[in-house]
């Protein structure tokens, strides 16, 4: 019963949106740079928004498992973005289809 109950979870989490941040920050940074001409890096940032550069570095690489929604909106105030600019859903029932 336990081993069905194992691939009942994993088909379940097969099938459920995620969220990811993989590559939006330098996104992001990159379409501020347009706007404005202003060139800030990931450490940047981090220094502009009083987060710590570790989870700027996580966010963008997609391995963030927990953002403070302080963080998150400090991040936000110095992009010009709301946080579904960041955290952007993927999901994964498109592809089963």
């Amino acid at each position: 019963m336990i081993g069905q109950d194992r691939t009942n979870f994993r088909n379940i989490r097969a099938n459920m949106t995620e969220i990811t941040t993989t590559n939006r920050l330098t996104i992001l940074l990159g379409r501020l740079q347009a706007a404005t001409g202003q060139r800030i890096t990931l450490r940047g940032l981090a220094a502009q928004a009083g987060v710590p550069k570790d989870l700027v570095y996580r966010l963008d690489a997609g391995q963030a498992r927990y953002v403070a929604l302080d963080a998150l909106a400090s991040l936000c105030r110095v992009l010009g973005c709301a946080p579904g600019d960041i955290l952007v859903w993927n999901d994964h029932q498109k592809d089963a289809t």
